[in-house]
């Protein structure tokens, strides 16, 4: 039995639990700067539709288990159970904004004013709601590095990947807990599929790509724009094609449509018992902009190009990183760089990447960079595979040992926190001064 392969596998193992010990980490450095506010905007909110959903479902009544319009229908499975043992009044919070209707003022206000009375009240809550989707994001970490290894990328470009993600200040902090969901399953989903379609993985990558989607669009509805895409991913990767290869490609399609069909109605069963229900998901004018003309679109993009500035701002290291990656790739001398890496699941990665983007900016009301958290995630990967190549560049000019790896990782880890934790404080006094005012 050979000691070095073991312990490589154990140094990769120390890393990888690193890296997701700095998201860990992360987590608690926003929140000790936000001590008296919730971890998530509108976290409020979730609390009693958890509770509600899982005292329908156990009453086999499945009638108002649409209760928003994100759906969000995954955060109720996973926090449902933790609500229905806690003794408190959950009605508090509708009568609370009732009065604040009655008064005409809007529910945001108390929702989102980070009041740290009313977080007290709600703390012992907040902490038990959060702690299954602690548990999942960490489960996801695992399953995103095992995914990227199993699609070719070595292993210093899928710590960088999870690393990136795991220090992200919108997925670990501010997103809501359905922007959560679909973040982790859409990009399950997205990755488990290439790994079948690329030939790296068997059938149950299929399927498992089928029921992540599904927990995706039952997170948020912006998830269905990956069922189209799918079959598109499936014909490139079928290329030369011909008509048995046609053939397959759609019967593969419809087996993956059918089996995500199946994990929606077991996971929303209102889908056939109370149809009208989810009906009314997809004619209610807060989840789908009615106004395509040429203005709405230049509004749409000068908010979302306004926020990507405030997202490089905040969050700098992909996004250089992602420089990195655009400008050594686009310099012949450093071509075999690059060979080592899966090139082809990159460029698929970056056209979905501009999709998901597309579809967003078009169909989305609200103009707020968390709904494309997904596309930072995918991003990260890219991010990762730049800070890679010139790892590889310096360490030849320099002559520089494998050590420059854990050198740059310890680097990223520590200037990640640095900003994040600059960022938290800053958060936190912008709170301070609306409050005051």
């Amino acid at each position: 039995m050979s000691f070095y392969p073991n312990y490589r596998k154990l140094e990769e193992f120390v890393l990888l639990e690193t890296v997701i010990l700095s998201g860990l980490v992360t987590s608690a450095v926003f929140k000790l700067s936000n001590f008296k506010t919730f971890p998530n905007l509108d976290e409020m909110l979730w609390h009693p539709r958890s509770r509600i959903f899982s005292d329908k479902m156990m009453a086999w009544d499945f009638s108002g288990l649409v209760q928003s319009a994100q759906p969000g229908i995954t955060v109720y499975w996973f926090t449902g159970f933790l609500m229905k043992y806690i003794n408190f009044d959950f009605g508090f919070l509708g009568r609370m904004i009732k009065d604040y209707a009655v008064q005409g003022q809007d529910w945001n206000i108390i929702v989102n004013a980070n009041d740290p009375a009313i977080y007290e009240l709600y703390k012992t809550i907040s902490f038990a709601f959060n702690f299954p989707l602690i548990f999942l994001t960490v489960v996801f970490y695992i399953l995103f590095y095992y995914l990227l290894k199993k699609l070719g990328f070595n292993r210093i470009v899928s710590l960088f990947s999870v690393l990136l993600v795991a220090d992200n200040v919108f997925f670990v902090y501010w997103n809501t807990p359905s922007d959560k969901m679909i973040d982790m399953f859409l990009v399950l989903s997205f990755l488990t599929f290439l790994v079948y379609v690329t030939g790296k993985g068997g059938r149950k990558y299929f399927f498992l790509s089928s029921v992540l989607a599904a927990w995706a669009v039952l997170s948020k509805l912006s998830a269905l724009s990956i069922i189209p895409f799918y079959f598109i991913v499936s014909i490139i990767y079928s290329v030369p094609l011909d008509k048995n290869k046609l053939i397959s490609v759609i019967k593969d399609y419809f087996i993956w449509a059918a089996v995500f069909i199946i994990i929606c109605i077991i996971f929303l069963p209102s889908i056939v018992v109370h149809p009208a229900e989810v009906y009314g998901l997809f004619h209610n004018p807060s989840v789908f902009e009615r106004n395509y003309s040429a203005m709405g679109y230049a509004v749409r993009l000068k908010d979302y190009s306004w926020i990507f500035f405030n997202v490089m701002m905040l969050y700098p290291i992909a996004w250089f990183s992602l420089a990195i990656y655009v400008i050594l790739s686009l310099k012949k001398k450093y071509k075999d760089k690059f060979s080592v890496l899966p090139m082809q699941n990159i460029k698929i990665m970056s056209v979905f990447i501009l999709y998901f983007a597309a579809v967003v900016m078009i169909a989305s009301q609200n103009h707020d960079t968390r709904f494309m958290s997904p596309v930072f995630i995918l991003a990260s990967i890219i991010s990762a595979s730049g800070i890679y190549v010139a790892a590889e560049i310096i360490k030849e000019k320099m002559k520089f040992s494998e050590s420059i790896y854990i050198s740059v990782f310890l680097v990223l880890i520590m200037s990640n926190l640095f900003s994040i934790f600059s960022s938290g404080l800053l958060f936190s006094e912008a709170i301070k001064k609306i409050m005051q005012k």
